[in-house]
């Protein structure tokens, strides 16, 4: 009988201590997005006008957003794990994307051509087979950059350099295919 009630004492612990995890873990997450939704406040309203080159060392402007009714801008670094770890999900994702939607990287930590983390960011994309355009980070995206919470951060841009919708703080590609998805599905 003894063993009975240790055995359930034990378990009503195991319980008890995983709800308060979970809870926990819940409110830190709720912080966070406190703490980001609190950074988005302050983010302009556009894009700001740029003219710096991608990976391939091709000159791109912000007449890039033109080209599609919507463009999603994912900032991500060479130094963070999430952000590569996303990057063949994201991929495959632009590769099934409609003509209307395009993705576009910004390494956040790439200070020149000639810098490791050029080669190192060629390097990432080469492995994970993400294709579409990364761009350097222009000087113009300093205020962006600047506020970020973290990278991945990902922003929704309209034809017009216009940010719409709140921008997504962490590898979250479900997330972005919902946030396109209603996207349209709002302008119809």
């Amino acid at each position: 009988m003894r063993r009975f009630f240790s055995a359930a004492l034990i378990v009503v612990l195991c319980i008890c201590m995983g709800a308060c995890s979970s809870k926990k873990e819940e409110q830190e997450k709720q912080t966070k997005t406190a703490k980001a939704l609190a950074a988005f406040s302050s983010f302009p309203d556009t894009m700001p006008e740029f003219s710096t080159v991608d990976l391939e060392g091709n000159m791109v402007t912000n007449d890039l957003f033109s080209q599609a009714d919507l463009t999603v801008v994912n900032f991500w670094a060479t130094y963070c794990n999430p952000c590569i770890d996303e990057l063949p999900k994201l991929a495959e994702w632009s590769e099934t994307m409609s003509e209307n939607v395009q993705l576009v990287g910004i390494v956040t930590d790439i200070g020149s051509e000639d810098s490791e983390e050029y080669a190192a960011a060629q390097q990432i994309v080469e492995k994970t087979e993400a294709g579409y355009q990364h761009l350097l980070p222009g000087n113009e995206f300093n205020d962006i950059i600047g506020q970020l919470v973290g990278v991945p951060t990902t922003f929704f841009v309209d034809k017009e350099g216009n940010i719409v919708g709140d921008p997504i703080v962490g590898a979250d590609v479900t997330g972005y295919k919902k946030f396109v998805e209603e996207y349209f599905d709002g302008q119809e």
